[in-house]
């Protein structure tokens, strides 16, 4: 049993205090909408939270290794980009691409609580990230007019959603894609994302081969470049890991 008394037992009663602050840490950044709690996120955390919750068993369940199996599959495929739509995937608020500023709270709680500890794995295994959305900013530039500074737009409210929602990962997004193609009449080669996906491309100097787009749109996976398309199948939800991994065989229905 534990020690009753002296410095072993002033030492284990601290331990145990430490453990259960830690505890509540961890809990309360997934109340905020951290979602799973990556090991990146924990280092930032603390190292006593770290250390604490792995010795404490917090990350053996299943699901809490989910966005390491992702960042595992889109290797193993031979993906280094992965791509997001905003509406949608990012998150299930219906923004249409553009909300008034004052409404950027109500957008992030819709944030998918899936993507959040995704992205963060994402960026902590080293991959390249980007947006590529059909709000297209020289469109609602026209549309608004004078009253375009108290929207955002496409990327705009992309990078909000990043710095209000995990901050640490918004360097690995050096580019974000708003073109609307219809609004440019563009020709076929440019129509659905692959407009979006070729300058993505260009930009990081990698092989379409190597990028994979998450997208609501069917039609806006469609290419002939060879880059990869994963279908978002519930807007209601945003991204989610079943989106592309297998259910687990313990998964409740």
């Amino acid at each position: 049993g534990p020690p009753l008394g002296g410095p072993a037992g002033r030492r284990w009663a601290a331990g145990v205090d430490r453990n259960e602050r830690d505890r509540q840490l961890v809990d309360e950044a997934n109340a905020r909408g951290y979602g799973g709690i990556s090991i990146s996120g924990l280092f930032f955390a603390g190292v006593g939270c770290a250390g604490g919750g792995w010795y404490s068993g917090w990350f053996e369940r299943a699901d809490a290794r989910r966005e390491y199996q992702l960042a595992d599959r889109l290797k193993a495929q031979g993906c280094r980009v992965v791509v997001f739509e905003l509406d949608g995937v990012l998150s299930s608020a219906k923004a249409q691409g553009c909300i008034p500023k004052h409404e950027l709270e109500l957008f992030l709680q819709g944030t998918s609580q899936d993507w959040l500890p995704a992205v963060k794995a994402l960026a902590f295994r080293g991959f390249k990230l980007a947006i590529a959305t059909r709000s297209d900013p020289s469109v609602w530039d026209k549309t608004l007019g004078s009253n375009r500074d108290r929207y955002l737009v496409g990327p705009e409210l992309a990078k909000a959603l990043i710095l209000k929602r995990c901050p640490e990962v918004l360097p690995a997004f050096e580019i974000m894609v708003g073109y609307d193609p219809q609004a440019h009449q563009a020709a076929p080669e440019d129509s659905g994302k692959r407009y979006h996906m070729r300058r993505i491309a260009k930009h990081y100097g990698t092989a379409p081969g190597e990028l994979v787009l998450f997208d609501t749109s069917a039609g806006d996976l469609v290419n002939e470049e060879g880059w990869h398309g994963v279908l978002v199948r519930d807007v209601r939800q945003g991204f989610q890991f079943s989106d592309y991994l297998p259910v687990p065989a313990n998964a409740v229905s």
